[in-house]
């Protein structure tokens, strides 16, 4: 399979880029996404810029080109209401892009053309002028003039790069500047790989290690629990508190790992101690309930997007529940399929009662407790 790389920006002002930069990545041996070139799969019956967002998330890099247009409106957006106005902020089909690779955690190369950069700092420089002043209108005897930015279509350009800026961003001014920073950049990301490669050799190790002493670990358990019960008998005080020790620290083990997999978007008032037992209880039952099979026909790309859509909809899914019982939290990204995953390989050999259970889910509580 080839890294897919996903091109970004306008399309009319910077077309003569775009082309370059879409054979350089061939060039490269990666496969290019642009939607002039036929990459984009579009999907009946929903808006066309909403198959590109997807597009996105089935690549591996992005790279993001700003120049002087800000460009058309995302389907998403209110177009009538927030282009009625020049000096109206909305988001661009490109920003909405930018935003997509974001949430995914891809990286993004940003390029800006340096006489837009530059007329940023103009910008920025005046910009109480520019926010105090009915957005750059003038009036001279009673005439109503526009302020017109002489690289750029739209301040909205402005409000992008302000958005944008917070990444590693680089200047150009020829397309060569656009390639000898790509080559550079991916050439690091070649070093990066191969070291990790190194490195995971020790990691393989260590990894085995730890899955020949959780091996060791079963298995000692049974023999302990025998032989426990042999020398001591079922009812010793003494076995019952090392073996109630033995699953508090599984427990615990699981419980931290858990909760590193949950993210919670917002909350809208105070939570009590009952819906928070029911929130555990919830997120629990999902992972209880899931058995992870992917489809046997896919391949990887399209296996990765049906595991993002299959935990967005169990997580659709168990904030509606938590909406319908009135509970005044939203979750964010859960990691449903790789808990569900830990649960079963990791923990289910040791929970087998119903009273190991309720430990498991009293722990879970004092974290829900923490994590809101």
């Amino acid at each position: 399979m080839k890294p897919r790389v996903f091109v970004s920006s306008t399309y009319y002002d910077l077309k003569h880029v775009r082309e370059r930069i879409e054979k350089f990545i061939e060039n490269y041996g990666f496969e290019s996404v642009l939607f002039e070139s036929d990459k984009v799969t579009y999907e009946h019956g929903k808006p066309i810029d909403d198959s590109a967002y997807n597009e996105v998330t089935l690549c591996h890099l992005m790279v993001l080109i700003v120049g002087g247009r800000y460009g058309t409106s995302a389907t998403s957006s209110n177009k009538a209401e927030e282009q009625k106005k020049y000096e109206n902020e909305y988001v661009s089909i490109t920003r909405k892009e930018f935003e997509t690779a974001l949430v995914r955690n891809i990286p993004v190369f940003i390029f800006i053309d340096k006489n837009v950069f530059s007329e940023y700092q103009t910008y920025k420089a005046n910009q109480e002028f520019f926010d105090n002043n009915d957005a750059y209108k003038v009036f001279q005897d009673s005439k109503e003039i526009k302020f017109k930015f002489a690289h750029v279509d739209n301040a909205n350009v402005f409000r992008f790069i302000d958005l944008i800026k917070a990444k590693p961003i680089k200047t150009f001014d020829k397309v060569e500047e656009v390639e000898i920073y790509l080559q550079n950049q991916i050439a690091g990301l070649f070093y990066l790989y191969l070291d990790g490669l190194q490195k995971q050799n020790e990691v393989n190790k260590v990894l085995d290690t730890v899955a020949e002493l959780n091996n060791i670990s079963l298995r000692m358990n049974e023999m302990l629990n025998s032989v426990g019960k042999k020398i001591l008998g079922n009812e010793n005080e003494e076995y019952e508190t090392v073996i109630k020790k033995q699953f508090e620290m599984i427990i615990d083990f699981f419980a931290d790992q858990f909760f590193e997999m949950i993210e919670v978007e917002e909350t809208s008032g105070e939570i009590s101690e009952n819906q928070k037992d029911e929130i555990t209880e919830l997120i629990f039952m999902t992972i209880l309930d899931i058995e992870i099979k992917f489809p046997d026909k896919l391949n990887s790309i399209s296996r990765r997007k049906w595991r993002i859509e299959h935990d967005e909809n169990l997580v659709e899914n168990l904030n509606a529940e938590i909406v319908s019982r009135g509970i005044p939290l939203v979750l964010g990204k859960v990691d449903v399929t790789r808990m569900n995953s830990i649960y079963h390989s990791k923990v289910k050999p040791f929970i087998s009662n119903e009273e190991n259970r309720v430990k498991l889910i009293d722990r879970l509580r004092q974290e829900i407790g923490i994590l809101i």
